[in-house]
């Protein structure tokens, strides 16, 4: 296979490699840099922790960004490794030669793939919480000229932008880790604004509204935070900077699912059947092999099936404790039932089903139907997105591709249930 070569520009910046103390702040986050040009030109880091500073959070970092660094060189060299070792960090960015995830997929596999797993190793070996986050870069303005000839995808922006979108999900997903997806924002903004240059004089390296650009997405996807009407502008005008806040938070939360944000973060959510001779049948929502169940039933005994069943030996009130755990994450939730000689008080939720689940357009609810209600459709950071009455047929063609909570909330009952739209 003829390999198609990186090109290194010979383009001389000015360092600045910094590495904050932490203050008080809503939410303080560690985070290593581990990169090239891409990264330090404009002094992404600083960006985003001026944009954290401005909503009252702070992100303490350090970087190694030698100029045309690819993951094979990071895993050899001695700096990066060793920063990697500094502490329990608890995000660790990589980010490519800006060409070299754009070139074919069989090239890819062979020469960037294993570096990236290695790194990722190598972050886990350090602090099995870290999480590995690819910083997916832009095309270049007009494309790749210099490997046009051996590879024409990647001759224009389209071209190679959507080869780097395809190498850097392969890299996430693989890894099980997030993708930041600084690239589609770049998409995002030339298609709403392409007056507006993301690009310096070489039309590869950003300028400084594209480092802010990338410094808002870099916001939303580790402090899980809208960047929206921040106060940090970087001396850009405000209209400038309203944009590209704009196409930042709408990249990021479009595509939740896409980028793997919130996708290895355990979600506790359960139903449970009207008991029977006092047998209650548990169903957790989140059935996903990646995750652990524990149990706990209010009597002393526990379970870590995912589907339990339970029977009490006692009529009373028991509070259930579902624990769903992902590596160093977990999340849990409790709810009551009172188990009775013959039933169950009202306040226990009938059994609703959902189907399909994952949804394209029609989602079904199978409830019985003398419960009056309404649905409540929530985002992964909770917010409201839509309310129906309770039917038993909702159409969400509407929504966004992403994951989503459907809460079904009756006069005396409240579930809530996990779903994905396709």
């Amino acid at each position: 296979m003829k390999k198609i070569k990186l090109c290194y520009l010979s383009i001389l910046f000015v360092v600045f490699n910094f590495q904050l103390i932490s203050q008080t702040g809503t939410k303080t986050i560690t985070c290593l840099f581990l990169g090239n040009s891409y990264t330090y030109v404009n002094d992404l880091p600083l960006l985003i922790d001026s944009l954290a500073k401005a909503n009252g959070d702070d992100l303490v970092y350090d970087q190694n960004t030698p100029g045309g660094h690819t993951f094979n060189n990071h895993f050899n060299n001695a700096t990066s490794l060793s920063k990697i070792n500094l502490q329990a960090w608890q995000y660790v960015v990589l980010q490519a030669q800006s060409q070299e995830p754009s070139f074919s997929p069989a090239q890819v596999n062979v020469q960037t793939l294993p570096f990236a797993i290695k790194l990722d190793s190598a972050i886990n070996q350090n602090n099995t919480c870290s999480q590995t986050v690819f910083y997916q870069t832009w095309g270049r303005k007009f494309g790749d000229a210099s490997n046009c000839g051996f590879y024409p995808p990647v001759c224009t922006y389209t071209g190679m932008q959507n080869r780097l979108r395809a190498s850097y999900k392969l890299f996430a997903d693989t890894t099980k880790s997030i993708m930041s997806p600084v690239g589609e924002a770049f998409r995002a903004s030339i298609s709403y604004s392409p007056a507006l240059d993301l690009y310096s004089g070489d039309q590869s390296h950003p300028s400084m509204e594209g480092s802010y650009l990338a410094a808002c997405v870099f916001y939303e996807v580790l402090f899980k935070k809208s960047v929206i009407n921040n106060s940090f502008k970087a001396g850009l005008a405000n209209n400038v900077a309203s944009h590209l806040q704009l196409m930042a938070n709408k990249t990021v939360n479009d595509s939740l699912l896409t980028w793997n944000i919130g996708v290895y973060e355990p979600h506790a959510a359960f139903t449970f059947s009207t008991p029977v001779s006092a047998s209650v049948q548990f169903s957790a929502v989140s059935t996903t092999t990646l995750f652990t169940h524990k149990w706990y039933f209010g009597d002393g005994s526990t379970s870590t099936t995912v589907h339990p069943s339970k029977s009490y030996s006692a009529s009373g009130t028991y509070t259930i404790s579902h624990v769903v755990k992902f590596g160093c994450s977990k999340d849990s939730i409790s709810k009551v039932v009172t188990i009775t000689p013959t039933a169950v008080s009202k306040n226990v939720l009938q059994t609703i089903t959902l189907k399909p689940n994952p949804v394209k357009d029609r989602l079904f609810i199978d409830y019985p139907q003398e419960q009056k209600g309404q649905c409540l459709i929530y985002d992964l950071q909770l917010k409201l997105i839509a309310k129906y009455d309770l039917a038993t047929e909702l159409n969400l063609s509407h929504l966004n591709p992403g994951t989503y909570f459907l809460e079904i909330v009756s006069s005396d009952s409240k579930q809530r249930f996990k779903f994905i739209k396709e």
